[in-house]
């Protein structure tokens, strides 16, 4: 069994302007064996009224493509009166947009559908750069890599790799696709089109990075009941692995057998985009309502209103695409008209933020951003150009440093159409091919280091920023505003092992505040 050892002590703060300390938090955590859960949330502290005011803890979400990296570590002081600033970085492919993970400290932008490359933001070069590790042309949806005991489980090509030597081959007919690795389990979709009756079916097969290559004789398989089945979102809660299917299906593996949470059902839309650990429960991202659904383990259930509708717009065809954590608060990205929403726990309140397209004008006459132009297109020319295909989409949230990264997309990534008049305009089809990076006081995400020795991290909150530490090395500052630090400090109740960020996935040793 490996050991991951966290201990936050007071650490010297060498090399650092003099600024006050307001507060400094310390724990002893023990990991214990790293089989792919996501590790929930360190401490989470309330003021008098009882709300959540600062916390740190690791997010668990998988948005539409992507699993996001369960080694970045948040933490944050929240600040509701901060001024929230927009950056629009380059567009890091000539697809039309692109989607977001991130792995060791890196945030990448890739298109899966025409142009399949990671490409990581070089912040010094102020553009994108292939990372030719996950395979030029190669990186498709539901693969990529993730790190497990300190070195990389790859998924590419069908296959599953660790540490360089292959541990999943790919099948002699048919094809892997959509891995997920967590509990203990490997799960991915089989699908096999090279017989006279195609199918799909859910495995789910115990492996432990390490210990050799997958054995399929283990695996526990579930038959899908259409073929085309395939998932946008995966995710955990508590000791399930919650899958999903595009054709309606929800399915929840314990470890023994898998379950039916929600059967398939061809020509009903029912599509889930993002998973996200949120306290004890999982939420899932949903089309057409585009509201967030929430699993308790035992059923899922419709969250009407959240988020609600962008005022102006169609309340029909709306997709909850991406969910994800920045700054203490809960955000959510919907289709068609590129809405990005932020949840107030507080009061109980969805804030609308911004819409991330500027053209065309937003209208309820029509369901979809340019469906209009299209349909008339189609009507003219005798064409066959899917009306929806130039909607809008929130396809990443990616908090790293003290930004959250948000990319864009049209439904499909798709090349520059030049049929349509409007792509025409170079300020139209940039907008679909541009990342965004957010930044607000008082958030910093910062890549933990595996070690195998015991390690030691620091959380400080000073007067003018918030900052981690790991064995007296600086991973990262973020600036907070000093009337808010100190008015969050001074009645805060630290709470252990539970928050936004689910439940702690390891044993807490000791814990200790100092302010």
């Amino acid at each position: 069994m490996r050991w991951f050892l966290i201990v936050l002590l007071l650490w010297p703060l060498c090399g650092q302007a003099e600024e006050r300390i307001l507060m400094q938090i310390a724990t002893t955590i023990d990991f214990g064996k790293d089989v792919g859960q996501n590790w929930g949330t360190l401490f989470e502290a309330r003021d008098a009224e009882g709300r959540v005011v600062l916390g740190a803890g690791f997010t668990g979400v998988y948005n539409t493509a992507f699993r996001m990296d369960r080694y970045t570590l948040q933490f944050f002081v929240r600040d509701d009166e901060a001024e929230m600033k927009f950056e629009t970085l380059p567009a890091s492919t000539e697809d039309g947009g692109s989607y977001l993970f991130d792995l060791d400290g890196r945030v990448y932008a890739c298109s899966y559908h025409q142009d399949r490359t990671a490409r990581a933001w070089d912040d010094v070069a102020g553009a994108w750069q292939v990372d030719e590790s996950f395979g030029v042309g190669e990186t498709v949806s539901g693969e990529g890599k993730m790190r497990v005991g300190g070195k990389v489980l790859q998924f590419k090509r069908g296959e599953a790799w660790y540490d360089g030597e292959r541990v999943l081959s790919k099948p002699v007919s048919g094809y892997y696709h959509h891995f997920y690795y967590a509990l203990g389990y490997l799960t991915f979709f089989y699908k096999n089109e090279e017989v006279e009756q195609p199918y799909t079916r859910l495995y789910a097969v115990p492996y432990v990075p390490g210990d050799g290559a997958v054995d399929l004789e283990k695996a526990v398989v579930l038959d899908l009941k259409y073929d085309r089945e395939t998932p946008f979102a995966i995710g955990q809660l508590g000791n399930e692995i919650v899958n999903s299917s595009n054709m309606g299906g929800i399915y929840a593996f314990d470890g023994e057998r898998w379950k039916v949470l929600r059967a398939s059902l061809e020509g009903v839309s029912f599509q889930l985009y993002s998973m996200l650990n949120w306290y004890d429960k999982l939420l899932m991202a949903q089309y057409p309502t585009g509201n967030l659904f929430i699993y308790d383990g035992e059923e899922v259930r419709h969250l009407k209103d959240w988020p609600p509708v962008m005022p102006g717009v169609s309340d029909r065809a709306r997709e909850a695409q991406t969910t994800g954590f920045y700054g203490g608060d809960l955000y959510v990205g919907v289709w068609p008209w590129s809405e990005l929403w932020r949840y107030d726990a507080h009061r109980d309140h969805w804030q609308f933020v911004k819409r991330m397209f500027r053209r065309p004008p937003i209208t309820n006459e029509m369901n979809h951003p340019w469906e209009d132009r299209v349909v008339a297109y189609n009507e003219e020319y005798d064409g066959d150009i899917v009306i929806n295909e130039w909607g809008q989409r929130v396809t990443g949230l990616s908090p790293m440093g003290d930004a959250l990264f948000l990319s864009v997309s049209a439904k499909g990534c798709p090349e520059r159409d030049m049929r349509l008049a409007f792509l025409h305009h170079d300020e139209v089809w940039n907008e679909y091919r541009v990342v965004h990076r957010l930044k607000k006081p008082g958030h910093v995400s910062v890549p933990v280091v595996w070690r195998e020795e015991p390690t030691t991290l620091l959380f400080t909150v000073g007067e003018a920023e918030i900052s981690i530490r790991q064995d007296g090395k600086l991973l990262g500052t973020a600036p907070v505003r000093r009337e808010q630090a100190e008015r969050v400090v001074r009645d805060a109740e630290v709470q252990w092992e539970y928050g936004m960020y689910g439940p702690l996935r390891a044993g807490l040793l000791s814990k200790e505040v100092e302010r």
